[in-house]
């Protein structure tokens, strides 16, 4: 029988991917809140207040561009991310569904080019592309708000592929000492691809356009500097300053928060976001304590030094990405996605180099035994989450049957059963995937009003005691 090739087989692991996401993808509703606003065209006011009667359902490109001009001089500046949204809210889910799994995998497969060193290669590795599922998965306390809500997906996932495609090259720069060499017009497409990556998260391109700029600077003393790196840095520049002085952030702030806000946020929420971020991701820093511990011997195995400096770099500025998050009044979990990206890469930098140098940092019985209990945790999760939001796609498609049914009949609707499979023994089980599906026990809340006009209904009651938010 012929053996399949290494290469082929990691294809197969990220189709398995992709119908997994897929799967996933397709049996998630729009989930309430966001995804039912960013569907109509921007009023002009906070998130949190109520749309008017007369809102409008985005119906073209021109209401798409005409509600992120109103959402940027009123709420914020993530301009990219939320043309996104708003173009697959418009044109169906459907789509969305089929393009998220994809860049589920495209980000697999810019965080193994990154841990190749920096090339674009169909030449894969099976075990890095595995482990670089199993970090996403397993290791991300907002797994639905990251990776299948539409609004969260593109605010977090989108932004991570467009910036990790944006740090191949100048990775490959450094590792190869400058002379990795493209074509001319390689620096205007990576202005635009700058641009992308800039205009992403608030808590992420300051530390990436801060080291960036040293590396330059490093670049041009050693006379290895490109003008494409130029070009790269100066659509980053663009898109981040276009994102931080966006005059919505100012009246967001202002409208939600107040004038009067404490410098840093050392509240119980915040500071248990933190903690119980980092004790989730703890598995991935003992293995690199491990390294750190075992770098000399390392290095004698093979392994370049400048691959322990890249992973030092990418594990340091991603918990700079979290820390910056305790001057911010808000700290969602789903903000942590790029800090466990960046990671998860510091894993792969490690473990990649240690697999082409038959160079291993663990021992062969504690690799066997956490590679069993890595494969048991993929199949029992996995089997749980697809029965959870099986039940709850059930759940959501009788309401939105329903829904449908009293469109336009001046009718409230009234949901009396709360949503399955959303208790802790499930979040537990599913390795903490499980959404909460819950609309607002106030009918006034601006999530049940923006639900209620997207169909059209006078309203929607909920009878079950629903947990606010705080």
């Amino acid at each position: 029988m012929r053996k399949i090739s290494a290469a082929r087989q990691s294809w197969l692991i990220l189709l398995g991917v992709f119908l997994l996401m897929w799967a996933l993808n397709a049996l998630c509703y729009r989930f309430y809140g966001d995804d039912y606003l960013y569907s109509f065209v921007w009023e002009g006011h906070a998130m949190s207040v109520p749309l008017s009667e007369h809102a409008r359902r985005i119906q073209s490109f021109g209401d798409i561009f005409y509600s992120l001009k109103l959402h940027y001089m009123t709420w914020g500046g993530r301009m990219v991310a939320h043309f996104f949204a708003m173009l697959f809210l418009w044109v169906g889910k459907g789509w969305f569904d089929v393009v998220n799994a994809g860049m589920v995998v495209l980000l697999l497969l810019a965080m193994q080019w990154i841990a190749r060193g920096g090339q674009f290669t169909i030449r894969l590795s099976p075990f890095i592309t595995a482990l670089s599922f199993f970090c996403i998965w397993t290791f991300n306390i907002n797994f639905g708000g990251t990776l299948l809500w539409v609004a969260g997906s593109c605010n977090y996932l989108w932004t991570s592929v467009f910036l990790l495609l944006f740090l191949i090259p100048y990775v490959r720069h450094y590792l190869t000492d400058g002379q990795a060499n493209y074509p001319s017009w390689f620096g205007p497409l990576w202005l635009v691809m700058g641009m992308l990556a800039g205009n992403s998260n608030e808590n992420t391109i300051c530390w990436i356009g801060l080291s960036g700029g040293i590396y330059l600077l490093y670049a041009w003393k050693r006379k290895t500097l490109s003008a494409w790196m130029l070009w790269g840095f100066i659509g980053l520049g663009i898109g981040y300053f276009a994102l931080m002085l966006a005059p919505g952030n100012v009246v967001r702030l202002h409208e939600d928060y107040g004038i009067h806000r404490p410098f840093v946020y050392m509240d119980e929420k915040h500071l248990g976001l933190l903690w119980m971020a980092l004790i989730i991701q703890s598995l991935m820093w003992f293995y690199l304590f491990k390294v750190w511990r075992r770098r000399e011997m390392l290095r004698r195995g093979g392994v370049d030094r400048k691959y322990f400096c890249l992973a030092a770099w990418f594990a340091v500025i991603g918990l700079l990405f979290t820390l910056i998050m305790l001057f911010s009044p808000i700290f969602p979990g789903r903000s942590v996605f790029p800090q466990l990206v960046f990671l998860a890469i510091s894993v792969l930098l490690i473990s990649a180099q240690g697999e082409v140098h038959h160079t291993s940092v663990l021992q062969k019985s504690a690799f066997r035994f956490l590679y069993g209990m890595a494969v048991l945790y993929m199949v029992v999760t996995g089997t749980v989450n697809l029965v959870v939001y099986s039940r709850q796609h059930q759940y959501m498609q009788a309401i939105w049957e329903r829904s449908e049914s009293l469109r336009g009949k001046g009718q409230v609707l009234v949901i009396s059963s709360p949503p399955p499979a959303s208790d802790d023994w499930w979040m537990f089980m599913s390795g903490m995937h499980v959404v909460e599906m819950n609309l607002s026990n106030d009918d006034g809340n601006w999530k049940n009003v923006a639900f209620a006009r997207y169909f059209g209904l006078k309203g929607v009651h909920v009878t079950y005691p629903v947990k606010e938010e705080k």
